[in-house]
């Protein structure tokens, strides 16, 4: 519609977050809102009403959800399980680690009690393409799992896949990303992320209009009556 909504820093984006949650929108709300908004997104580019319909279940998609062990990962499991209760299959990878985050440990809670299946293997995701891959391995604060063998694993097998690839809330990244997405979602404001994001959209997960003021933004929104759209880069 010709409205232009400009990328900011990392930096930037964190303080927005951090004002927010100073002002009541926890972790958990932003946790539910991204998973809701993603699914919706997810549910559309899985062919929407064609292919999603209560009274035809014996062509359930499937979709591969990569999740790493920080809050980006927390964010997918979020996504998976609403996925997950509108009948799509989901299969969610995650890697085994000893201490996990608290909001990681909840979102599996839930997780748990769906039909989805949750695997800490790379040989127990499928071999045959999946319908919708979802990378939510990736996470700024964290740069040395790309070093780690099952990361590096997760993007052979994605990129093997050959499915098509939305990426949940991605960093930027000045190397080489790994896993090439079709699409990008987005969190509030865009990061300035670059052509290995693919296609951007942006979703709304409930930033007052005066938080974005009091870390120095002049906002009014560009979501009109829905909360997921699409970019066009400049």
């Amino acid at each position: 519609s010709g409205l232009v909504v400009p990328s900011i820093s990392y930096e930037l984006h964190k303080k927005l977050l951090s004002v927010a949650e100073k002002h009541g929108l926890t972790l958990e709300r932003r946790l539910e809102m991204t998973g809701v908004c993603a699914s919706q997104m997810a549910l559309t580019l899985l062919g929407g009403p064609n292919r999603l319909n209560p009274k035809n279940v014996h062509q359930r998609p499937t979709v591969a959800l990569l999740c790493g062990p920080h809050v980006k990962g927390a964010q997918g499991i979020s996504c998976g399980r609403h996925l997950a209760n509108h009948d799509v299959q989901v299969i969610l990878f995650l890697p085994n680690f000893v201490k996990m985050l608290e909001s990681i440990t909840n979102e599996l809670s839930l997780f748990s009690k769906t039909q989805g299946q949750q695997v800490s293997s790379l040989k127990d995701l499928p071999t045959s393409p999946v319908d919708l891959v979802i990378n939510c391995l990736d996470c700024p604060e964290n740069a040395f799992l790309r070093d780690q063998p099952w990361y590096k694993a997760a993007v052979a097998w994605a990129n093997q896949n050959r499915a098509p690839v939305l990426s949940i809330d991605p960093p930027v990244h000045e190397v080489e990303q790994g896993i090439d997405a079709k699409w990008s979602l987005a969190l509030g404001l865009p990061l300035p992320l670059g052509e290995h994001a693919g296609r951007v959209y942006l979703c709304d997960i409930g930033i007052p209009q005066q938080v974005f003021q009091e870390v120095g933004i002049s906002y009014h929104s560009p979501f009109g009556c829905k909360f997921v759209i699409p970019l066009h880069s400049a």
